[in-house]
This record gives structure tokens, C-alpha cells and sequence, in this order.
């Protein structure tokens, strides 16, 4: 196809689409004039992942250019799953304070213990000791991390539904997987934290006896 199809195919603009390319987002397509490229399926495919990871993750362009290298280069689906995870949610921690750094130790131990994983690039990680270093700094002094196990184990119980929901998901076409599996992160997150914010809503209108929200 033309890149006028690819582009009605997908609803990228062409100048939108000409710029993945140079930008190394989108391969190139195979040329067939001076002028020209024919483009396929892959293409469709690629130009999906890309606004999904761009319109629904909201992640930078320089974010989701190492996410499709690493598909471009043949990582295996987990490890370019691992860089897929470690772009959401943010900026990633240069430096710890002193306080993160002591809540880092912590935070490792009780991960270890659940069998998470410990990476120091792990960008969920890094946001877990941050927040707990502000819990124990301005909450609750000197709490230890099992504190966090009710949360913990919650997001097993959720793991494990998404997971059953999608089955077969790492037999898809990598590109596939990758799609599916940054749209199930970036989409249900909120709702898991609209889920928490309106109970805690619903339950200081419970203690204060007043009228439920309309």
C-alpha cells in the first residue's frame, strides 16, 4: 500500500507518519521508485502500537524509540515487556535522597520476599521508594515495609485477573502483545485508582454521617 492508504488504514497523518519514519519509529518501506514506498501490514501494525503507546501511555517519542528497537532488534517479548513497563508512569529517579536510599534497603528486602522483581532501572520500583519515603517522613516515622503487603497483595489478585482474561497473550505477534499488553497497564491503572479513591470518598461520608454523593 501507499502511504495515503497506510495513513487512511491507521489514521495517522502522512506528515505524522513521515516523521515515525525518520524518527526510526516506522521501518522503511520498500521502494519502489525514486519517490515512492510500498508499505504492509507491519506497517499497520507498528503505526498502531505507536498511538497506542503515544495517545493512550502517553509516552514520549524518545520512550517508545527504545521500545521499538528493541522489537527491531529481536529482544524476546519479556524483556522488551520489561522496557514497556519501565517507560510508564513517569520520569525515572536519577538520584535517591538520603531517606529513599534507607527506604530503598527496605522496600528491596520485602520485594525479594514476594518474589518481585529488584532491578535498580525498574521505574515501579523506584516510584514504590519514593512514595514509602515520604510515608515514613510525613505519615507514619519508622514504619516497616510490610506496612505495604495489603497493597501487594491486592495487585497480585488483579494480576492474576488480567492475566486469566488474557489468555494466549505471549503467543500473539510480538508487536501484538506489546499492544495489548501497554493498553491493559495504561487503561486499568486509573480505573484501579478511581476504584480506591471513591471508596476512601465513600467512607468519610460513612464516618461523617452525611448524605451519599450524588
Amino acid at each position: 500500500m501507499k502511504i495515503s492508504e497506510l495513513s487512511s488504514r491507521t489514521g495517522v497523518s502522512i506528515p505524522t507518519l513521515k516523521f515515525y519514519l525518520r524518527e526510526g519509529l516506522l521501518p522503511q518501506g520498500q521502494l519502489s521508485s525514486p519517490n515512492q514506498a510500498d508499505y504492509s501490514e507491519r506497517h499497520v501494525r507498528r503505526a498502531a502500537l505507536i498511538r497506542a503507546l503515544r495517545d493512550v501511555a502517553g509516552l514520549s517519542i524518545a520512550k517508545i524509540k527504545t521500545i521499538v528497537d528493541a522489537l527491531d532488534h529481536g529482544e524476546e517479548l519479556y524483556e522488551v515487556i520489561g522496557r514497556t513497563v519501565d517507560s510508564l508512569g513517569g520520569a525515572t529517579i536519577e538520584e535517591f535522597t538520603p531517606a529513599q536510599r534507607e527506604a530503598a534497603a527496605d522496600i528491596d528486602r520485602f520485594l525479594a520476599s514476594l518474589g518481585l522483581p529488584v532491578r535498580e532501572d525498574s521505574l515501579a520500583r523506584q516510584q514504590i521508594i519514593a512514595a514509602f519515603a515520604t510515608v515514613r517522613e510525613m505519615l507514619f516515622p519508622g514504619v516497616p515495609a510490610e506496612f505495604l503487603m495489603p497493597y501487594a497483595e491486592a495487585a497480585a489478585q488483579v494480576t492474576a485477573m488480567e492475566r486469566a482474561a488474557t489468555p494466549g497473550l505471549f503467543d500473539l505477534e510480538p508487536e501484538l502483545a506489546i499492544e495489548k499488553a501497554t493498553l491493559g497497564l495504561a487503561l486499568f491503572e486509573p480505573i484501579l485508582a478511581g476504584f480506591r479513591r471513591l471508596s476512601h470518598e465513600q467512607r468519610v461520608h460513612d464516618l461523617l454521617g452525611a448524605p451519599p454523593p450524588e
